[in-house]
């Protein structure tokens, strides 16, 4: 790595001039392939436009709130939200934008329906969290506290199908007493399949019980066959197809045999009886007189037409949601359905709203920037309602990703020291988990607390707890656990095998005495560990000796998990890590100590003198719907984010290009991206700025080297 200001601009001479010559231009690039959307998108293309050039007329006809009202809804809302509220009778939709007071329409409305007498017993309120739907009845309850919100019917699509099928079970041909399973019973069943069909057989990379529940109910919500699910999205599963098909089947007849259903059966088994049981659908449409759905973006086809079903006869169906917003296409949300409303209700009403009670103007404007360039959705330009700074979002590129994580770590302290943030008024987010490695590396280093939100903290991921564990024997030979987590890798050692082993290496004062196993069936395999343990032990600095271990673990971690591939960049950021350690000893110590995410640190930590409410690291997926004071957008190379699988598909780059606009639109007031000057991943580098920041134009951020403060 350069040492002096000479050698960066020697080192990173392409990048150098890129800031140099380009500060007044901004990040533009011209060296992307943009794939070209295919004749089927194209076409929907043109529906779309057309749609679009319809919104402003179906805006209802501004409200007149009656005077005898306990809520003041003139004065509460703004004529947006008024326009949503009183439109009680009829299809309609609310195109609602980051921000833009989204649950308050929701609440008043359904206020102002119980205002009109509506009995709340015929209010169904569907939502995709419990606590999302508690939430909204209890601010109903809180603003009209003699409302009777608290009588309506909130909850999720599964929880409300359940509930129906148990009511209407005799229409349905269903005991009542059905069970239903959980994801982890439903993953059981499916490994007590596997073991009794012997699916498995000695195949030790067959998908593991858990991800073979995560591929039937992705196959089922999708609505594809099996061939087009693997194709699509786990090419390395294909030689598994007709051992998954076999295995759904059986799983599909063992929960009807046993009167079980999963969450997908019930979503599912709702529809066919709405759409073949006419006794039953009559019946089901007779509980509600007036429907609401909430994120209608992430619905996928069978929510959809869920809804549609319920509504088909009184036909007062409002949803909410921000088709800008719809980023779980990889789980089944189906962007066409908030897309398409009005071509399923053809006279429904339209609401857009458009004043943000969140950020800044100057975020609004980076954020309209990028909706400006997306093609697959409705029109829209956020204004800001609220007063702010007007600092410009930051566009920082550093020289490697470690650079990236120690300037964000940085940044941070800077922030809580100088501007007295709490950790808490900050985020860190990105497109992937594996992106945030080096960062929670150097928030170690820092004792910075942090939680982790979506997906598993780098130390506790199983590849780098098995690495780590290889390691910890070259330190301590007499650690039991390092040994039998490492042991039980190797082919033909079970647990029995296993303590057999760790008690000879302790009666051998921590000498592994492979040739007293030479007959036993794994013989081979604990003379190649107990050979990698002694040359790593032969060399002197942490990343060789982790280099030899990695050697010798690659073929076991192929050997156990169908998706090795893609743990292989965690183990090369490990490697890159260990590279800055003179002593095994003192890596190993840096990835032990306690890790600060719901432990906070203590009164010894030196960034801190008292403990603190975390930072919060989070992939974007599981940002929605959240927001920060200050919000760091990392790792915005092309292929990080968009993805590298997107780049060829038009209809997915335009997902990813949503992404990195809910990612933006987290922040209140302040925004930092950045990007490191390359990033390898296993036989791959990527070092070209993200597309869509080259999109931004130069007035909406300021570009900043490194050094700069900002």
């Amino acid at each position: 790595m350069p040492s002096n200001a000479d050698d960066f601009l020697a080192f990173f001479a392409p990048q150098t001039q890129f800031w140099e010559t380009d500060r007044g231009n901004g990040l533009h690039n011209q060296h992307y392939t943009w794939p070209e959307p295919p004749a089927r998108v194209a076409a929907r293309l043109q529906e779309l436009q057309q749609l679009s050039q319809q919104l402003d007329e179906r805006l209802p006809a501004a409200p007149d709130f009656a005077d005898n009202l306990a809520i003041d809804y003139a004065r509460e809302l703004n004529p947006r939200q008024q326009a949503a509220v009183a439109q009680t009778q009829g299809p309609l939709l609310v195109i609602a934008g980051a921000g833009s007071g989204k649950t308050r329409t929701l609440v008043y409305r359904l206020n102002y329906l119980l205002e009109q007498k509506v009995p709340a017993g015929r209010i169904l309120l569907l939502t995709f969290t419990r606590r999302a739907a508690r939430e909204m009845l209890e601010r109903a309850q809180q603003i009209a506290p003699k409302g009777g919100a608290h009588q309506v019917m909130g909850g999720t699509f599964h929880s409300f199908c359940a509930w129906l099928l148990r009511r209407l079970a005799p229409l349905a041909q269903l005991h009542p007493g059905f069970s239903i399973i959980d994801t982890t019973d439903s993953a059981d069943i499916l490994d007590l399949i596997c073991n009794e069909l012997k699916l498995r057989g000695k195949d030790r990379a067959f998908p593991r019980k858990a991800r073979l529940q995560e591929l039937i109910s992705r196959q089922r919500n999708l609505q594809i066959d099996w061939l087009t699910l693997l194709e699509t999205w786990h090419p390395d599963l294909l030689d598994y197809r007709e051992a998954l098909e076999t295995l759904a089947s059986t799983y599909g007849r063992y929960k009807l045999g046993n009167q079980l259903m999963d969450y997908d059966d019930l979503l599912i088994q709702t529809l066919e009886l709405l759409q073949h049981n006419p006794a039953f659908a009559r019946k089901a449409r007779s509980f509600f007189d007036y429907i609401m759905v909430d994120e209608y973006q992430d619905t996928n086809g069978i929510q959809k037409a869920l809804a549609d079903a319920l509504a088909a006869e009184h036909r007062n169906l409002m949803v909410v949601g921000d088709d800008a917003q719809s980023i779980y296409g990889f789980r089944g949300a189906n962007y066409e359905n908030i897309l398409r409303f009005p071509q399923t209700w053809p006279d429904c009403r339209i609401v857009r709203l458009e004043q943000n009670y969140r950020s800044t103007k100057a975020i609004l404007d980076l954020g309209n920037a990028i909706l400006k360039q997306q093609q697959l959705g409705f029109p829209k330009h956020l204004q800001a309602d609220r007063p702010g700074s007007d600092d410009l979002p930051e566009i920082r590129q550093y020289l490697s990703p470690e650079a990236e994580a120690e300037g964000i770590a940085e940044a941070i302290l800077n922030l809580h020291h100088d501007q007295q943030w709490g950790f808490e008024d900050m985020a860190v987010l990105y497109r992937a988990g594996f992106h945030s490695n080096y960062l929670q590396a150097e928030l170690l280093k820092r004792r910075i607390p942090f939680v982790v939100y979506g997906g598993i903290r780098f130390v506790e991921r199983r590849h780098i707890k098995d690495m780590l564990a290889h390691a910890r024997l070259l330190l301590n030979p007499l650690d039991a656990i390092a040994w039998h987590r490492v042991l039980q890798l190797l082919p033909g050692v079970g647990k029995v095998g296993a303590r057999q082993i760790i008690e000879h290496v302790r009666a051998h004062q921590g000498q592994l005495q492979a040739e007293a196993f030479g007959k036993k069936k794994f013989g081979a395999a604990l003379q190649a560990l107990q050979q990698a343990l002694n040359q790593a032990a032969a060399q002197s600095l942490p990343a060789a000796q982790l280099e030899i271990l990695k050697a010798h673990y690659l073929p076991l971690l192929r050997s156990v998990e169908s998706d090795y591939l893609q743990r292989l960049p965690d183990l090369a950021v490990l490697l890159d890590l260990a590279g800055k350690y003179d002593a095994l000893e003192n890596f190993l110590t840096d990835f032990t100590l306690e890790p600060p995410s719901q432990q906070f640190m203590r009164q010894d930590s030196p960034a801190l003198e008292l403990p603190e409410k975390p930072l919060v690291l989070s992939t974007v997926h599981s940002a929605k719907g959240l927001e920060w004071r200050g919000v760091f957008v990392m790792h915005l190379l092309d292929g990080l984010l968009p993805g590298k699988r997107s780049l060829e598909d038009f209809e997915d780059l335009e997902e990813e290009r949503r992404l990195f606009y809910v990612a933006c639109s987290r922040a209140k007031d302040r925004l930092w991206l950045s990007l490191p000057g390359h990033y390898h991943s296993y036989n791959e580098s990527f070092f070209q700025p993200s597309r869509f920041v080259s999109e931004l134009p130069p007035e909406c951020y300021q570009l900043c080297s490194p050094d700069e403060t900002g």
